[in-house]
């Protein structure tokens, strides 16, 4: 009878004799040999986007490794040019060894850009035997101003290209030219950016969500076109109220002064303000002539005031936050000098679409309605605020690390996203930073300056690690150790900087300056803090109330929170 399905059995020779036939045959099949460098650009100029390509072997130079560097030109229109480098540690072809093929880990690592400008180091990458990439965002050197064509209309070409096209790209070309060149996918991905690379760690998160297994995004300039109008409202509050620059001595000894009021709130006198949101050290302590003013650098009447203002950041003629200030103890160096800092100044032109337009005509009455300019015209398009739903499907995870005395990038920009997100991903509409932990973690440092610039307090220790750890290991960071700071003595110091909203807590006993002395408690999220920081509501800059969706705080709650003394 004749079964449908026939069943053969064969015996242990059959069995033998025919794997015999199949290893003959395959060896008689010409094995396909990794491809060399000299080889990996050619033909893809013309290809999805690739207006040229080039690749060549670089040699071993001191401590920098041999390996493939590719270039790539990617534009679809004759006004679209972007350079994207790709560096590759030497495959088995062209001599590597050591790791999973050739000297690669395996993995890839795109590098962010900083201020303006691109990034087309990628030897940071390489040398850890990742494929690191970097790009130019489309434009050479650090200058914004092109954003802004001279007709006042935007060069949205321009902007694209800075804000999203190119590092989309740089992603996308890295995992692909590693897949050629190894014979393999990448078995993980990961972004590595501080700043501006910040900025771009989140867009990537949010739009590009399955590309990435683990983004690493510090000191994140994510609100572009409002904390860059903001860094405005220093040179504005002191041209109206002083006359024009306060002496950078007088600010700098009203800066001691104020970390010297507010050191030993936490517990532990260091030099340092574990929370400048909690110190309320007004300048008028160093006016001239009262008991509690420095014998030198005293400050006047007018200047106090100021100086008070930089601190609570820019408000609305209802005298509603707009916006962050300089944390006390913040280096005012930067954003409050002789000179205004120059992206804001760009900044003030994307947000008037006009090149020519003059920060000098705008007073502290005035500054709202450049803002509401600045949300209503381009922050859409800049200012990278979108949730991280798709993100968190995937099962990517993200660490922040921001210091609490960046004196560029206002800290609480991202404390204010992070609220956001951990009441996004609750259950009941208040924040849930536990829940929000299991895939994104915020690690904020105390006396830390922008990217580690400037810090007085310990900074993060390779952060990137902790990073890949938890990618590849499920090893979630409860705090990333940290260390130095001018603040320390002269042997150094270590503290451990906690997941938000947590805080190193000194233990009572052993050295302050070891980090073995603290331990990880607390809760920085008090419904003063909360409620101080709530902003005037997107678009409404000029004239708008207070709005606290998305904060897990309501007005009732706020107004009991102000009620009670400090």
């Amino acid at each position: 009878m004749e079964q449908p399905c026939a069943t053969i059995y064969f015996s242990g020779m059959a069995r033998n004799i025919l794997l015999i036939a199949f290893l003959i045959g395959l060896a008689s099949v010409p094995v396909m040999a990794a491809p060399n460098c000299a080889t990996l650009g050619s033909g893809l100029a013309g290809k999805d986007g690739i207006k040229s390509a080039s690749s060549v072997l670089v040699q071993a130079a001191g401590r920098d490794a041999a390996y493939c560097q590719v270039n790539l030109l990617y534009g679809t229109n004759p006004n679209q040019n972007i350079h994207i480098r790709v560096g590759l540690p030497l495959n088995s072809s062209d001599g590597g060894s050591g790791g999973v093929q050739g000297a690669w880990n395996g993995r890839t690592e795109g590098l962010g850009g900083g201020g303006c400008s691109g990034n087309l180091n990628v030897m940071m990458a390489v040398n850890a035997g990742y494929v690191g990439s970097g790009t130019d965002l489309g434009h050479s050197g650090g200058n914004c101003e092109p954003g802004v064509n001279a007709d006042g209309t935007y060069n949205m070409q321009f902007i694209q290209d800075f804000i999203r096209n190119a590092i989309e790209q740089q992603v996308i070309w890295a995992k692909r030219l590693a897949d050629d060149y190894y014979g393999t996918k990448p078995t993980h991905n990961y972004w590595n950016g501080c700043s501006t690379g910040g900025r771009q760690g989140y867009l990537l998160a949010q739009e590009m969500p399955d590309e990435l297994d683990g983004i690493l995004a510090d000191a994140p300039a994510m609100y572009w076109t409002r904390f860059q109008t903001a860094q405005m409202w220093g040179e504005i509050v002191m041209k109206e109220l002083v006359g024009g620059p306060i002496a950078p001595a007088k600010l700098e000894e009203t800066r001691r002064s104020a970390v010297a009021a507010c050191d030993a709130a936490d517990g532990v006198t260091d030099g340092i303000i574990d929370d400048p949101r909690s110190c309320h050290f007004s300048a008028e302590t160093n006016i001239c002539g009262n008991p509690t003013a420095p014998a030198t650098n005293c400050l006047t009447v007018p200047e106090a005031a100021a100086i008070d203002k930089i601190w609570d950041g820019p408000h609305n003629v209802r005298n509603q936050k707009i916006w962050f200030g300089l944390d006390r103890g913040s280096d005012f160096t930067f954003l409050n000098g002789a000179a205004a800092f120059p992206l804001g100044v760009t900044q003030f032109h994307w947000d008037e679409h006009d090149p020519n337009f003059d920060w000098n005509t705008v007073t502290m009455a005035k500054y709202g309605q450049i803002a509401q300019a600045g949300s209503t015209n381009i922050a859409d398009v800049t200012d990278t605020f979108g949730p991280l739903d798709e993100f968190k499907q995937h099962g990517g995870k993200l660490i922040t690390f921001v210091g609490a005395n960046d004196q560029l990038i206002y800290p609480r920009g991202v404390i204010n996203y992070y609220r956001e997100m951990a009441v996004r991903y609750s259950s009941d509409g208040k924040p849930d930073f536990k829940n929000l932990q299991s895939f994104y973690r915020l690690f904020r440092a105390p006396g830390v300056g922008h990217c580690g610039l400037g810090s007085t307090g310990p900074v993060p220790v390779d952060p990137f690690a902790a990073l890949v750890d938890w990618v590849e290991h499920g090893v979630a960071p409860e705090s990333l150790p940290a260390a130095g700071g001018s603040a320390a003595p002269k042997t150094g110091r270590t503290r451990p900087v906690c997941a938000y909203p947590e805080t190193a807590i000194y233990n009572g006993t052993g050295s302050i300056d070891d980090a073995s002395s603290f331990h990880c408690g607390g809760n920085l999220e008090t419904p003063k803090v909360v409620c101080r920081d709530a902003l005037v509501r997107y678009k409404h800059e000029a004239n708008g109330k207070l709005d606290y969706k998305g904060t897990g705080a309501t007005p009732s709650m706020c107004r009991a929170a102000e009620s009670r003394k400090p």
